[in-house]
């Protein structure tokens, strides 16, 4: 997957800013009335292994 940024170096699939991923699934993280990027949340994350 080309093109998605990421900033969490603690996820498996960060790689310099970017995801690694072969596909994302992103979801509300609320009540399902987002109206912006903060009410989302990435169901794709996995922790790096240490």
């Amino acid at each position: 997957m080309a093109g998605i940024k990421c900033g969490v170096e603690e996820c498996h699939y960060w790689d310099n800013m970017a995801c690694t991923a072969d596909s994302i699934e992103v979801r509300s993280s609320g009540d399902r009335k987002v109206s912006t990027s903060d009410g989302t949340a990435c169901h794709t994350f996995r922790p790096k292994n240490k």
